[in-house]
């Protein structure tokens, strides 16, 4: 704009006037510039240097405001008019000073000021003093104006600024509650599963002893009671991790048939307690395996086959796969007392119950349908549900799933046959744990031993040979990674073969367990202990086919 306004004056002032304008221009705008930079570096230091700026701001502009002035004193109709835009241009342009420095703004401001009154003075002789006492007062209304905006214009830039502050401020802490909400829902998981491990893991070495009907009954009871407690936990941190947005899918081929019928058969024997039809239909369009998040897709039907048998008394229950479009469309339905039609949004709320609160029959926490709409949609999917009252419900699930050639084969997780005399070493500090880890072994025919701190661990490992380490992770006087990170190094300086070792913890968040294999686990066992999960995993150990060598095996 500088060049454009020294080249566009040439048509009435002389143009060496014009090119020495410029140069000085240039030369001002420059030095503006180092002077700025040297400002922004030691500014704090020397609070002097902002009324240095605002000095050299007034010199600056007054100079920039004479080639205006210059064509104003032209005095032709064009100049006079090309000048006093200009002016205005400069006038308006010092508002932006303002923002930076009250003290600035006003210095360049009066800069202009200064310009106006000089053309005043040196146009006086030859102007009637009517017109030129006019033409001041209108100049300096002018300039009032400018200054009224440049000085809203302050206000509104800070106002501005404290709110973005402001802003920043509570983004801040919400992302700081956040934070300390999902530690606070991990130390959680880890207490709530510490003595669920006690509970269940009894329950399930209890179930091999001989036992009458009625004992048998009431361990049932316990299991089921238990197995509720930690699906609620389960629901719990998968809404945590939704809500901080660390969710994650795990994109796999699977076999669509196989994986219904699992999920089938989980809620059969309830379905068929009750008197239920349990059906499951798969067109030929959907049969075959298919690339996604099989998990994510079993728990979600997981939660519908569960409200299905839940909340249906007679008649019976289906599963319907079909292809459409790109699409996979499972529908759950069910003969249950279905949804009025001004309910059925609210039903995916999260911690909704439709039925009383007084004179409630059944269970939950009200969260199953909400996650369950909530992991649709993060695979770009979603649920639909249609139902009349009286009638019945029929949920279904759409998700944008390809197609694949190949699937992988779901892991047996009925317990191995381990084999009896393998040398196991455990740290596990609490005592009721240290208990059931010692009964479940023992009913497959090992003796380990337990020890019940992480330097207890080292030293053992040291001194004897094992075929597998079983690890918890917090541990008085030394932690479960400390040891392992010892084991390692020793492995390494003495050539020693790697010793398998398992997280054996209630750590069971699935960011916690890659952090525990990226630290050198060769396998996870989150608690409450599931026996045949946890010779599962030892089974894996020995025979080399830990989850840590699979893990590397996809990469």
């Amino acid at each position: 704009m500088t060049v454009l306004a020294a080249a566009g004056s040439c048509a009435w002032l002389d143009p060496r006037l014009c090119a020495a304008w410029l140069a000085i221009a240039a030369a001002l705008i420059g030095a503006s510039q180092l002077l700025c930079r040297f400002i922004a570096k030691h500014g704090q230091a020397a609070p002097i240097l902002e009324t240095v700026l605002a000095a050299f701001t007034l010199v600056y502009t007054f100079v920039y405001a004479s080639l205006p002035s210059a064509l104003v004193m032209v005095g032709t109709r064009a100049s006079v008019m090309t000048g006093g835009a200009m002016m205005g241009a400069v006038a308006l342009s010092c508002t932006a000073e303002f923002v930076i420095s009250r003290r600035i703004g006003l210095a360049a401001l009066a800069a202009v000021v200064l310009q106006v009154l000089l053309i005043t003075v040196l146009t006086f002789p030859s102007t009637g003093p009517v017109q030129l006492a006019l033409s001041l007062v209108a100049v300096l209304c002018f300039f009032a104006y400018v200054l009224r905006y440049a000085l809203h214009r302050e206000a509104t830039v800070r106002q501005m600024a404290a709110a973005t502050a402001l802003a920043q401020a509570r983004e801040a802490e919400a992302a700081s509650a956040n934070q300390a909400k999902s530690s606070f829902l991990a130390t959680m998981s880890h207490e709530i599963r510490t003595p669920l491990n006690g509970i269940l893991g009894m329950a399930q070495v209890m179930q091999a002893d001989e036992l009458s009907p009625t004992q048998r009954g009431r361990l049932d009871v316990v299991r089921q009671s238990g197995k509720a407690l930690t699906d609620i936990l389960n629901d719990v941190l998968d809404l945590a991790r939704i809500e901080s947005g660390q969710l994650e899918l795990r994109p796999e081929p699977f076999d669509l048939r196989e994986l219904l019928i699992g999920c089938g058969q989980t809620f059969a024997a309830l379905a068929y307690g009750k008197g239920l039809s349990h059906d499951l239909t798969i067109s030929p369009t959907a049969e075959g395996a298919y690339l996604g998040d099989a998990g994510r897709l079993r728990q979600i039907l997981h939660n519908l086959l569960s409200n299905a048998v839940k909340f249906t008394e007679t008649g019976g229950l289906s599963i319907v796969a079909d292809y459409v479009g790109g699409r996979l469309e499972v529908t759950v339905a069910d003969t249950g007392p279905g949804v009025a039609a001004d309910e059925q949004e609210r039903l995916f709320g999260r911690f909704v119950l439709l039925d009383d609160i007084a004179t409630r029959r059944h269970g939950g926490a009200g969260l199953g349908l909400a996650i369950s709409r909530e992991l649709a949609r993060r695979m770009d999917g979603d649920i639909t549900l249609f139902s009349r009252l009286g009638e019945g419900s029929a949920f279904t699930v759409v998700l944008p799933l390809a197609k694949v050639d190949t699937f992988a084969q779901p892991e047996d997780e009925t317990a191995p046959d381990t084999a009896p005399g393998l040398r196991i070493l455990a740290a596990e500090d609490n005592p009721t744990n240290q208990l059931v880890l010692r009964s479940v072994l023992s009913q497959a025919g090992i003796e380990p031993l337990i020890v019940d701190n992480g330097a207890k661990a080292l030293a053992a490992w040291r001194d004897e040979r094992w075929d597998v380490v079983l690890m918890d992770i917090h541990m008085p006087v030394m932690d479960g990674l400390t040891a392992l990170k010892e084991i390692r190094r020793l492995e390494a300086e003495e050539g020693r073969p790697r010793t398998p070792v398992i997280a054996l913890t209630a750590n069971a968040m699935r960011h916690q367990i890659e952090l525990l294999i990226e630290a050198g686990m060769d396998d996870h066992v989150g608690k409450p202990i599931d026996v045949a999960k946890l010779l599962g995993a030892v089974d894996r150990a020995v025979s080399g086919r830990s989850l840590a060598s699979r893990l590397q095996e996809v990469d």
